[in-house]
């Protein structure tokens, strides 16, 4: 009887499921696709008219569809104004480009990141979420200048603005035009002229073409505010400063100290191997922002965006953010870092945290057979002291030298210091800053250091009798490579506010930071110091006036290890319970 009821019940379960329909998650709406209609517009600010062009999402039957704003604030409008409409205006977005102030067809004075543009970047903002089309959400994005300005408008907190994507986006423009109180020059991995002609292009070049657009009825006006001189020889004294005092010029221009206000969500994104805008500029802003989160390409990638995932997770991102959509991006983790190597990118890693260990490698000279001759090192042990502590000669600053140069003679200590670390048992990883410890003796007042961390693959060197003879041609021109690099002018050294000499003949100490990195020494190579004073390609070269008593010793550099100051300080990815670990101290060249 039981089995029976049993059966009926199933039976009965059976039909009911082929009569009545299963239960189906409700349709995802159809995605709508939209037109263009662009239409040129002047919005009035409290520093010039700025010019924009909108576009605008257009339904079916030509009307303008009510929705989000994604903004571009730029000076580049003489390279072209599109910006990615065709990307979001089908999607339902509004697309903006707009004119920096001074610029393209806006009127006013050209700032060079001062106030005007902070103001006038906030004002846009402002409009641009008031508007009837608007929903009142505004994001920002844009690459180099275009990603610098959301930096200025964010400090500024404007109503409406939800969002932004800086792209290799200037945070300190000090830190643009110099490091450590030296002024940069070319600023590419494969040298340009990039970065010397700023601000002199733009305040002599973008900002001097008169508006275009002759039959807007405001031309008249911003042409005769474009024609009027405004700052551009206060740009140029402070942009090309010998002795560049971070002064009231340069913290006006500072959006990292102002950054931790900011409460909305952030994506910065950056390369590894930017050496226009550093990467630094997108690293100290990530960590200033308090809701932000980075997405950094490669150390081998210079100016410009991420590859891999990054644009779609820049379409999810506005589509969550300005949209509401929710498609999980803000679970993203807080770092998403394309780590490297010799050979080149690696993969991308994600982390909310990536946990290093500071470890410490000393400079010293350790004694070969003859006891007048020495191997220069970097190991995690403090160099011996006493009657058999060594320290480097001195050598001359002559203001001549070069990464090229240095790098294909790296072991001759040829106008620069060379210190290497042993092999490494396994491939290892930095995530962060280096940073150099120095201890100095010279009998100037001042001098420039540009301390270059290397990477050494024993494959490109000959080696005869463990002597170091020459460099491998299939290597060169790189028989090693530069990880990363560091500038300081000595005056700095206690920071960028006011110079403080040294004192001739006495030892100081000095830190230079180096610019962060990801990236992977690979087993079996070596890291290395490559310690010289000027690096032609990257710097400008600062003239010392000698006494004509003293020419020699006037110029000339000594670097002392023996008491163990002079130290690279390595953030290596994991836990290190004894940095011997990482070496192979059996097989040493």
């Amino acid at each position: 009887m039981r089995r029976n009821a049993i059966t009926a019940l199933a039976l009965i379960s059976a039909l009911a499921a082929t009569v009545l329909p299963a239960a189906q998650a409700p349709a995802a709406p159809a995605k709508k696709t939209y037109t263009i209609s662009m239409v040129p517009t002047v919005v009035p600010t409290r520093d010039g008219d700025i010019y924009s062009e909108i576009a605008h999402p257009v339904d079916a039957k030509g009307k303008i569809v009510k929705g989000p704003v994604i903004l571009t604030y730029s000076p580049y409008s003489v390279l072209g104004r599109e910006s990615g409409r065709d990307r979001w205006v089908p999607k339902g977005y509004h697309v903006v480009f707009a004119d920096v102030v001074g610029t393209g067809n806006s009127g006013g004075c050209y700032d060079y990141g001062g106030d005007r543009e902070k103001r006038t970047a906030h004002d846009l903002v402002e409009w641009l979420a008031k508007q009837k089309w608007s929903t009142g959400k505004v994001g920002m994005i844009g690459a180099s200048y275009n990603g610098t300005t959301q930096h200025a408008a964010a400090v500024m907190h404007p109503k409406g603005l939800t969002t932004i994507i800086p792209e290799a986006a200037i945070a300190r423009w000090y830190d643009y035009a110099f490091s450590g109180g030296i002024r940069y020059n070319l600023q590419n991995e494969n040298p340009a002229d990039e970065g010397v002609d700023t601000p002199l292009l733009f305040d002599f070049g973008f900002a001097i073409p008169p508006p275009v657009d002759v039959e807007d009825p405001s031309w008249a006006d911003r042409v005769a505010s474009s024609v009027t001189p405004c700052d551009e020889l206060t740009h140029t004294e402070h942009g090309y400063d010998q002795t560049p005092d971070y002064d009231e010029f340069w913290i006006e221009r500072d959006y990292e100290r102002l950054a931790h206000k900011v409460k909305i969500p952030v994506l910065v994104s950056h390369n590894w191997g930017d050496w226009n805008v550093k990467q630094a500029n997108g690293w100290d802003m990530f960590k200033a922002y308090p809701n932000a989160k980075m997405f950094f390409g490669d150390r081998w990638t210079g100016h410009g965006t991420p590859d891999g995932k990054y644009d779609q997770v820049v379409d999810k991102w506005f589509d969550h953010y300005l949209m509401g959509i929710d498609n999980g991006i803000e679970k993203l983790p807080k770092i998403t870092s394309e780590t490297s190597n010799w050979d080149g990118a690696l993969k991308y890693l994600s982390a909310n945290k990536v946990k290093t260990t500071p470890v410490k490698l000393y400079a010293q000279k350790t004694p070969r057979t003859d006891p007048n001759d020495y191997d220069s090192k970097l190991l995690p042990t403090k160099p011996i002291t006493g009657l058999m502590a060594f320290d480097d000669p001195e050598f001359p600053s002559t203001s001549i030298n070069t990464e090229s140069h240095s790098n294909h003679h790296s072991r001759t200590n040829h106008d620069w210091w060379w210190f290497e670390s042993p092999a490494l048992k396994k491939d290892t990883r930095i995530f962060g800053e280096i940073k150099v410890k120095a201890y100095l003796e010279t009998r100037r007042e001042w001098i420039t250091l540009t301390p270059t961390i290397v990477d050494i693959d024993m494959a490109c060197h000959i080696i005869e009798a463990g002597q170091h003879v020459g460099s491998n041609p299939e290597c060169l021109p790189n028989a090693v490579y530069s990880v990363t690099r560091g500038f300081l002018d000595t005056r700095y050294r206690d920071g960028l506010e006011k110079q403080v000499p040294i004192k001739p003949g006495v030892p100081f100490k000095a830190t230079i930071v180096e610019k962060p990195q990801d990236y992977v020494f690979k087993k079996g190579h070596h890291i290395g110091l490559n310690f010289s004073t000027e690096i032609n390609e990257w710097m400008i070269p600062k003239p010392y006036a000698c006494a004509d008593t003293d020419p020699l010793g006037c110029v000339n550099l000594k670097i002392r290890v023996s008491e163990g100051l002079t130290q690279v300080i390595l953030p290596i990815v994991g836990k290190v319970k004894n940095p011997n670990d990482l070496f192979d101290y059996g097989h040493q060249h």
